[in-house]
């Protein structure tokens, strides 16, 4: 039925073999689509179906769209000169554990495993101009085990990696 809609659609000169290879096209490129999104929403499993998706897909850019504001309501209070460091843990099953020795810093990060969150953590390194000597990732039961030991230029930079780590 919809393969004869769309063949009106097309114009009365197409052949059966062209509707199918244009409705193979659309299937093709709504399955990497759909791809896309599995790799880039964190949290989802390999077998989920279309529908898991979208809706995981919905929460997470909900879930941004919070950030985003906490993160421009943080802005904003440093700009008025007020502004409070602890931020607190948005994921309750999440620990950091710091120790600095001069500008060494060793973060002890445990947390619930999460798809893309190792990739999450190290960009907060990343974006915090943080050089990464050794890091260990283990799961173990669903749990994340994360160590790193960084270089730390400014002596304040640990406390804030801790707080964005903790903040994901």
């Amino acid at each position: 039925m919809g393969n004869t809609k769309r063949a009106r659609e097309m114009g009365a000169t197409t052949k059966p073999e062209e509707v199918l290879k244009v409705e193979r096209e659309r299937r093709k490129k709504m399955a990497q689509m759909f791809n896309h999104l599995a790799s880039t929403v964190p949290a989802l499993f390999p077998t989920a179906t279309r529908e898991v998706i979208i809706n995981e897909t919905i929460g997470y850019i909900k879930e941004l769209e919070k950030k985003k504001k906490m993160l421009e309501e943080i802005k904003e209070s440093k700009v008025e000169g007020s502004f409070n460091l602890l931020v607190p843990c948005r994921n309750r099953n999440c620990s950091v554990s710091v120790t600095v020795s001069n500008n060494v810093a060793f973060f002890g990060i445990e947390s619930v495993a999460k798809r893309g969150l190792v990739t999450v953590i190290l960009e907060v390194f990343f974006n915090n101009h943080t050089e990464i000597l050794a890091a260990n990732v283990s799961v173990n039961d669903g749990n994340l085990r994360l160590a790193i030991t960084a270089l730390v230029q400014n002596g304040h930079d640990h406390e804030k990696i801790k707080r964005e780590i903790m903040n994901l």
